[in-house]
C-alpha cells in the first residue's frame, strides 16, 4: 500500500474528509444522505456497531484468505462494488475509474442502469468482473432490449433492484436543487465555486447522462421531459411475475437485490433465482427499513444453502465487511465507501479504497484467527441494543 497515499487518508473515514471538502455540498448530500429523515442510514450504521467479533486467540491457524467462489467464479475478495446512480456527478469518469480498479482488484463491480456510463462501456473495463444492475422499465421492448445489449457485452450476472416500488423521498436533494430537472440555487452555485477542482473536471467532461438508457430518450427533448420519462417508463413495480419473465429470458446467474425479509427470498428462490442482495438501498427508499445485517442470520436459516446470500448496506471499513461475514453473508458490496474514494482522490483513490478494505479485513481475519471469509460466522457476538 502507497505510503504516500496512507499519509492522505489512512482509512474510508479519512477518505469521506477530503470528498467532502473536495465535492460541492449539493453532491456530497447527493451520496451521503438516506431519504426522510435519515434514520434508515443513521439505523444501518448503528446495527453493525452492535455486531461484535470474538477472537480465538489459542486456536491455530493458517494466514488469512480472502479468495472466495461465487455463482461459479472466483474473486480475490469477499466485496465488491455496489451499484450507484448518476456517479458522473461525483466525479467524472467515477464509474470507469471504479469498473476497472474492481477488474484490477478482481472484485464485482456492478453498475446501475442509471450510472454515467454505458453497459458496453462498463464491460470494457471490468471484463469478466462485470455485473448489471437492472431498474426493469415499464416498456417491455425496452427491458428486452437491456437484457440484449448486456448479453452482447458478455455480461454474466444480472442484478434485478426490487426494492423501489416508489421513488424515495430525499429532503437533502430536494432542498438542494438536485431534482429532475435541476434547479441551480444560489447556495449550489456558490458550492461549486468554491470547489474549482470539481467545476474544472466536470467543465472539460461535460454535464453526466444516463449513457445506459441514452438510446431510448428520443422522445426526451429536455431535462422535464427526461423527468417524465424516468418516473413512468423506468422503473417497474417488480412483482413474481415479472421476476419469472426476467428469469424466463435472461441467460446466466440472476441476482435479486432488495430482499428485506425471509418471505421474498424464498420467492426469489423459487422464481429461480441464482443469488439474492440483503439490502436496503442504502436507506435511500424506506426510511423505517430494517438494517441489512439484522437479517442475515435469519434469512440464512430459512433457505439454508440453496443460494449464495450477500448484502450491502452501511459498509465503511474492512470491519463492517467482517461484521456482515459473520452474521453470516457470503458476499458483501459497498456503494458510497468506494465512491468517497474517487471523490476524494480521482482515479487514484477507486483503488485505493478498494486496497484500504481489504487491508483491513485482511487484518480483523488475522487477529479472529480466521483462515477463511466462511469462518467468521463462529466468531459474532450481537450485543443486542
Amino acid at each position: 500500500m502507497s505510503n504516500q497515499l496512507m499519509k492522505k487518508a489512512a482509512n474510508i473515514a479519512q477518505l469521506r474528509s477530503i470528498a467532502r471538502s473536495r465535492i460541492p455540498g449539493f453532491v456530497y448530500d447527493y451520496l451521503s444522505a438516506g431519504c426522510n429523515d435519515d434514520l434508515a442510514v443513521k439505523n444501518n450504521r448503528k446495527a453493525l456497531d452492535k455486531v461484535y467479533l470474538q477472537p480465538q486467540y489459542l486456536t491455530r491457524s493458517g494466514p488469512a484468505q480472502l479468495a472466495v467462489d461465487i455463482l461459479g467464479r472466483s474473486y480475490n475478495a469477499p466485496f465488491g462494488v455496489a451499484p450507484l446512480g448518476l456517479s458522473g456527478l461525483i466525479w467524472p469518469g467515477a464509474s470507469e475509474y471504479q469498473a476497472r480498479a474492481a477488474k484490477s482488484a478482481n472484485i464485482p463491480f456492478i453498475l446501475s442502469t442509471v450510472a454515467s456510463i454505458s453497459i458496453e462501456r462498463a464491460a470494457e473495463c471490468a471484463e469478466d468482473c462485470f455485473w448489471f444492475q437492472l431498474y426493469p422499465p415499464t416498456d417491455k421492448n425496452m427491458l428486452h432490449d437491456l437484457m440484449r445489449r448486456a448479453v452482447v457485452a458478455e455480461c454474466k450476472h444480472l442484478v434485478v433492484t426490487i426494492d423501489v416500488p416508489s421513488l424515495g423521498i430525499r429532503p437533502r436533494d430536494i432542498r438542494n436543487g438536485l431534482t429532475v430537472p435541476p434547479k441551480l440555487t444560489l447556495g449550489s452555485f456558490w458550492q461549486i465555486l468554491t470547489r474549482p477542482s470539481w467545476a474544472l473536471a466536470m467543465a472539460r467532461h461535460g454535464t453526466p447522462e444516463f449513457e445506459t438508457i441514452k438510446p431510448y430518450l428520443k422522445s426526451a427533448g429536455n431535462m422535464a421531459e427526461l423527468s417524465d420519462f424516468i418516473r413512468k417508463t423506468l422503473k417497474d413495480i417488480v412483482d413474481v411475475d415479472l421476476l419469472q419473465q426476467i428469469r424466463n429470458q435472461w441467460p446466466h446467474k440472476l441476482i435479486v437485490k432488495g430482499i428485506s425479509g425471509t418471505e421474498d427470498a424464498e420467492l426469489a428462490i423459487q422464481v429461480g433465482a441464482d443469488a439474492i442482495i440483503v439490502s436496503n438501498h442504502g436507506g435511500r427508499q424506506l426510511d423505517a427499513s430494517i438494517p441489512p445485517v439484522e437479517l442475515i442470520a435469519a434469512i440464512k436459516n430459512k433457505i439454508g444453502q440453496k443460494v449464495p446470500v450477500m448484502a450491502d448496506g452501511g459498509v465503511e471499513s474492512g470491519v463492517d465487511i467482517a461484521r456482515f461475514l459473520s452474521r453470516g453473508a457470503d458476499m458483501v458490496f459497498s456503494g458510497r465507501a468506494m465512491m468517497y474514494g474517487v471523490a476524494a482522490l480521482g482515479e487514484v483513490g477507486a483503488g485505493y479504497a478498494i486496497e484500504l478494505l481489504r487491508e483491513e479485513l485482511n487484518q480483523v481475519m488475522g487477529q479472529l484467527g480466521c483462515e477463511y471469509p466462511n469462518a467468521m460466522v463462529d466468531h459474532s457476538v450481537n450485543r443486542g441494543s
